[in-house]
């Protein structure tokens, strides 16, 4: 029975699950979306809501405590300096969950968790939105017949 447990498993014992949810979430920070199952997406969208809103408050200590989460600097300059002040008028839900269908191998739900539009931009993971125009198709070359000396005698007979 799951009495008072907040978290999933994914049958896996602590420091695994630990580092499983914590590469999850740099990858969603570094890339600005990922594929997943859906509840390792429930889980990874929880831990990295909680994430972005410790982030939006930019100070040394902030930093410190994302530091030893992610344990790498550049993955904490990033969320702090281009993440955080895109999402500074949000006060949580700061990614989504889209169903993308079934896994080929073992039929389990697959989703796409992904930061919103506003920041996916500020990242540059996604170009903005325009109006399409059309482009000039190449034209076709056109294709010359040549005869050989067998078609041309045959011709003449």
């Amino acid at each position: 029975m799951r009495h008072r447990l907040k978290t999933k498993q994914f049958g896996r014992d602590t420091n695994s699950r630990k580092h499983l949810l914590r590469n999850l979430v740099r990858s969603l920070i570094e890339h600005g979306e990922i594929e997943t199952t859906e509840a390792k997406a429930k889980e990874v969208k929880r831990l990295s809501d909680k994430i972005i809103g410790k982030a939006k408050t930019d100070s040394l200590p902030t930093r410190r405590k994302l530091h030893t989460f992610f344990g790498k600097r550049d993955v904490v300059n990033t969320l702090v300096d281009r993440v955080a002040p895109a999402m500074k008028d949000r006060i949580s839900g700061f990614s989504t969950i889209k169903k993308l269908g079934k896994r080929r191998g073992d039929n389990s739900d697959l989703v796409k968790l992904s930061l919103i539009e506003e920041a996916a931009h500020n990242l540059g993971l996604k170009a903005p939105k325009t109006e399409k125009t059309e482009e000039k198709k190449p034209a076709k070359k056109k294709v010359v017949k040549t005869t050989t000396k067998k078609s041309v005698k045959k011709a003449e007979k």
